[in-house]
């Protein structure tokens, strides 16, 4: 078709583009910079990796627009170009799309960008405005509210944990009688009084025993009938006025190994809730020394037919304290453990059947001793012993109130409300107590007492108060572990209430009690007190009696073996009362009046004929009652379990029994040996300190 190859380039050339020459080589260098900022690489859509675009105008009309746009731009902010870094490939630059603001945290930045831009040009700050409206404008687009702050939050009021109205209030609605019940404020009361030279302590002829450690004791409501608690997972219940063993519960389906510490009889006494320790029979622990412990649960004995009814699982370790109250109408167990944690069992009518259960929230405790209602608040608190001090507590919301100073170096294992017959004379100054009066009040007994607290004061706040005694351990000395680094006291305490609603509670210490004998440093140790009185037991088998007025020690009991003695308990109602020990007894004392010319002179047939003359006096004093109606006599609990006794006996009789075998013989045998009986013992061993 061509004649040469030279006619075939000509053609070729004609069909290419027409090459553009430019005028001269500073007009090109010119478009570069402005070629850049206007078409951005990749701005356009399919552009990309430095092309243009796909526009189809000339070089020279481009080179001429970008011209005119690089003059515009200089002029309006030469500087702006320069700050501005150069786009990353194939991705619009960040500059060119304005930031949208998060919704709720934007108005911190901004508020954080005007104090920053204090001082410098107005263009910042009206760069915030419009970025404040963008923002309403974009949150009202999405239709999101805005966040609200804290500042515009509208709380409702906070109800105070403790208003003395409220409790003042919820004190009248609902009485709380129990804490001050062994006070003798009723005159037909035949109840322990006076603890001294002239009305000591007898020991009666009965040994209340069994082949166990006696580690607790509890009585009925009606103080018929005494229960006794230890370490052969064994509870035994006693007759008060005949000092019988009634009868002996045992969880009988329970293949591991029981220990009871604790117990309460049900107000109607046919239930009894019992607590302590459950251990692994099959596995043993090297740390305890003992079997292995297992969650401890609380466990409601039928008191007839002896028959667990139902359990309550709940702590993971030993119970140690167990308190039954009634708090707006409902019923509740209080309970304390080794645990560290305190939980409260909202039970039915009946105090068997749980409702809920729930722990108060504590994070701290490490152990938790035992409880006691504070007086006149509608039993809605409690002060606990928890480690080395006390922790008043709110039983409606189960939560921690106040926690006060630490009062014994070791542990405070005991603490208990009195209402005292006798105000407290005397006051503790630089470790000595003096009387109100000057003059030492018992230099013998008190002349190593450590130094009091600077809340110890002897006048009486003008605000409401309660008297709170504790008891403690104290850490052992550090060269032989053996004995304890400070004397063993026990402490009178002052709980002053606020007057305001939260205010904060005061525990004001008053005076302790101390006699170089007494040697408790042995923790599960539990006090006791008539108002006038208090009963100290101590770990070698001894009671001190401390006068709570004077702090004298009016009476020592010495009749338990070299041990500790666990737990002891005045009869509300009865000239009676019990000291248990791990020496596996229960002594039962009652008070005589011996005038103090004639005391050490009186023998026993003068002893047997004053007891003679109580009980012909007692029995006139019964003849002189009219009988009540059959349709208004009351069955006791401890007659209808004699009669529930001597049914099951009839029933469970052969042939072959004699017709005049006592009814006693009937009773469900005490397991393990045990020596559920009454057998007399030796005489009183109660010795008087003399009066300072």
């Amino acid at each position: 078709m061509f004649d040469s190859d030279v006619e075939l380039s000509k053609v070729a050339n004609k069909s290419r583009k027409p090459v553009i020459s430019y005028d001269s080589d500073s007009d090109f260098e010119d478009s570069k910079p402005t070629r850049a900022a206007s078409s951005k690489r990749g701005s356009t859509r399919g552009g990309g990796k430095g092309r243009g675009g796909s526009s189809r105008t000339s070089a020279t009309a481009r080179r001429k627009e970008t011209n005119d746009a690089t003059e515009e731009t200089v002029a309006e902010d030469e500087f702006d170009i320069q700050a501005k870094t150069k786009p990353k490939r194939g991705r619009p630059s960040r500059e060119t799309k304005p930031v949208k603001p998060r919704a709720g945290r934007g108005r911190k930045k901004a508020s954080v960008s005007r104090d920053i831009s204090d001082g410098e040009d107005d263009g910042d700050d009206d760069y915030a405005a419009g970025a404040n409206a963008s923002r309403k404008r974009a949150t009202g687009a999405k239709g999101k509210s805005r966040q609200t702050t804290f500042d515009e939050i509208s709380l409702p009021p906070k109800e105070p944990i403790y208003d003395p109205t409220i409790s003042k209030a919820l004190a009248e609605q609902y009485p709380d009688p129990y804490w001050h019940e062994l006070s003798p404020t009723t005159s037909t009361s035949d109840r322990i009084d006076l603890i001294d030279e002239e009305h000591q302590l007898d020991l009666l002829p009965y040994n209340i025993s069994d082949q166990m450690a006696m580690t607790g004791i509890t009585l009925s409501p009606d103080g018929t009938m005494l229960a006794t608690f230890g370490s052969t997972g064994q509870v035994n219940i006693w007759d008060v006025e005949t000092f019988e063993c009634l009868i002996s519960l045992r969880d009988m389906s329970e293949p591991n190994i029981d220990e009871f510490f604790v117990g309460q009889f049900t107000p109607n006494s046919e239930y009894l809730i019992v607590g302590g320790k459950l251990k692994d029979r099959k596995r043993w622990s090297e740390a305890d020394e003992d079997n292995h412990i297992l969650p401890c649960p609380l466990k409601v004995f039928n008191v007839l037919t002896g028959e667990v009814v139902s359990r309550l699982e709940g702590h993971s370790e030993e119970i140690l304290c167990l308190k039954s109250v009634v708090y707006k109408g409902e019923n509740y167990y209080v309970t304390t453990s080794q645990d560290g944690y305190i939980r409260r069992w909202h039970m039915d009518s009946d105090w068997v059947v749980l409702l809920d259960t729930k722990e108060v929230e504590d994070g701290v405790t490490c152990m938790a001793f035992t409880v006691s209602f504070v007086p006149s608040t509608g039993n809605r608190f409690f002060v606990a012993s928890t480690d080395d001090h006390v922790t008043l507590m709110d039983l409606e919301n189960c939560a921690i109130v106040q926690r006060f100073d630490p009062i014994y170096s070791s542990y405070c294992d005991c603490g208990k409300f009195v209402e005292l017959v006798e105000q407290p004379l005397v006051q503790e100054i630089q470790g000595s107590a003096v009387a109100v009066d000057g003059s030492p009040s018992n230099p013998e007994d008190t002349s190593a007492l450590p130094a009091a607290s600077s809340n110890s004061s002897a006048t009486e706040p003008s605000m409401p108060y309660a008297y709170f005694i504790t008891r403690g351990v104290e850490l052992l000395d550090a060269e032989n572990n053996t004995v304890s680094s400070r004397p063993n006291t026990c402490t009178l305490h002052r709980l002053v209430y606020p007057t305001e609603p939260d205010g904060k509670f005061e525990l004001q210490e008053v005076r302790r009690y101390y006699h170089d004998e007494y040697m408790s440093n042995s923790w599960l140790i539990r006090i006791t007190s008539n108002g006038r009185y208090l009963l100290a037991p101590t770990l070698n088998g001894q009671v001190f009696v401390f006068s709570i007025a004077t702090g004298q020690v009016t009476g020592i009991l010495r009749d338990h073996d070299t041990i500790e003695v666990r737990d002891c308990k005045f009869h509300p109602t009865k000239n009676l009362l019990f000291t248990c020990s791990d020496d596996g007894t229960v002594k039962a004392y009652r008070s005589v009046f011996r005038p103090k010319q004639h005391g050490e002179a009186e023998t026993g047939a003068q002893l047997a004929s004053e007891e003679a003359a109580d009980a012909q006096q007692k029995g006139l004093q019964l003849d002189s009652v009219e009988p009540e109606s059959p349709q208004t006599v009351a069955v006791s609990p401890l007659a209808s379990l004699k009669e529930g006794i001597e049914t099951m006996a009839v029933h469970e009789v052969e042939p072959a029994v004699r017709d005049d075998a006592p009814p006693t013989s009937a009773l469900s045998a005490p397991q393990n040996g045990s020596k559920c009986d009454t057998k007399s013992t030796q005489k009183s061993k109660v010795s008087i300190a003399e009066s300072g």
